[in-house]
């Protein structure tokens, strides 16, 4: 077998087996967070904001400042998200963000940003389709919250 024929087998068994996920019964529990619906327009209050609270006490106000960014068509995602978590108050030196593009640039399926809060991170997703998923994880040992390469917040 070729490397090139192994990196293409490898590849659809992957998208074989990582699809096969979305076909579990409705009743039973996934290991993934659960999907959020995405408002064309958020006519619902903000959500109180805890500068000094955790990722519990913030993930409200999390969510509600990313939903309304994940029903536009944004050419960004990953920097409009930081743009509006640092206007909404989050601290940009405690966030990361994915990259916008893979390495063969082409749109990445998804963007995640985190934001750290004490012993934990707000994650935050936003799929290259517009729909949105969130969750709290526990913060990593290394003082991020996202494991891999991310992408440089410079702005």
């Amino acid at each position: 077998m070729t490397a090139r024929t192994f990196v293409l087998a490898a590849t659809v068994v992957s998208s074989l087996a990582l699809g096969g996920c979305a076909f579990l019964p409705t009743g039973m529990p996934s290991a993934s967070p659960t999907p959020t619906p995405s408002p064309t327009m958020s006519a619902e209050p903000a959500p109180d904001f805890f500068p000094e609270g955790d990722a519990q006490d913030n993930k409200a106000y999390f969510d509600w400042v990313l939903k309304s960014l994940s029903a536009g068509d944004l050419k960004q995602p990953g920097r409009a998200m930081v743009n509006a978590l640092d206007r909404a108050g989050f601290r940009k030196k405690s966030m990361q963000v994915t990259q916008e593009r893979t390495k063969t640039n082409l749109v990445a399926d998804s963007v995640i940003i985190a934001v750290r809060m004490g012993r934990s991170c707000l994650v935050g997703q936003r799929t290259y389709k517009g729909k949105y998923y969130s969750s709290i994880e526990s913060a990593l040992k290394t003082g991020g919250c996202l494991i891999g390469a991310t992408r440089t917040i410079d702005w």
